[in-house]
């Protein structure tokens, strides 16, 4: 079982939570399915932060170390991140798919905060969003960015 949060921006191109559900995983595909992305956004907001995105039809994977947000704030706060607003948001126009490992970070969207554990998976959908590890200690998470293809 795998807790899955689905990410999705409504008609005035806000984020929210779309879904937050616990999935049966574990067993040869179709039972080990996590997500399958068939309804991608008919239409993708700009992005915020292109410096991060895959090329076109492109992908891209990384670990992810998320300091403190009491150590990242003021860098963030004073521009120090290309992309990323005072608070951390930003948006890419990609598909991530994103796998907590260790710790745990507070996914923040333009309508809805939730706590990412270790073990849950996030769909992020060309949503603005941040992130912030409100705990004292690092947290990791693989994150892989699909680029559009059309």
């Amino acid at each position: 079982m795998v807790r899955r949060i689905v990410t999705g921006n409504d008609a005035q191109g806000r984020s929210f939570i779309v879904s937050d559900e616990i999935v049966a995983t574990g067993g040869i595909e179709p039972d080990g399915l996590v997500w399958r992305e068939s309804d991608a956004p008919e239409r993708w907001l700009p992005s915020s932060a292109p410096h991060l995105e895959p090329p076109w039809g492109g992908s891209r994977c990384s670990r992810v170390v998320l300091p403190p947000w009491k150590e990242m704030a003021p860098l963030v706060e004073a521009g120090g991140i290309p992309g990323l607003d005072a608070e951390g948001f930003h948006r890419t126009e990609t598909i991530d798919h994103i796998l907590m490992l260790e710790g745990e970070v507070d996914l923040v969207l333009d309508d809805a905060r939730t706590t990412i554990r270790p073990g849950d998976v996030v769909i992020q959908r060309n949503t603005s969003h941040a992130w912030q590890n409100m705990t004292d200690r690092p947290a990791i998470f693989w994150g892989v960015m699909v680029a559009r293809s059309s």
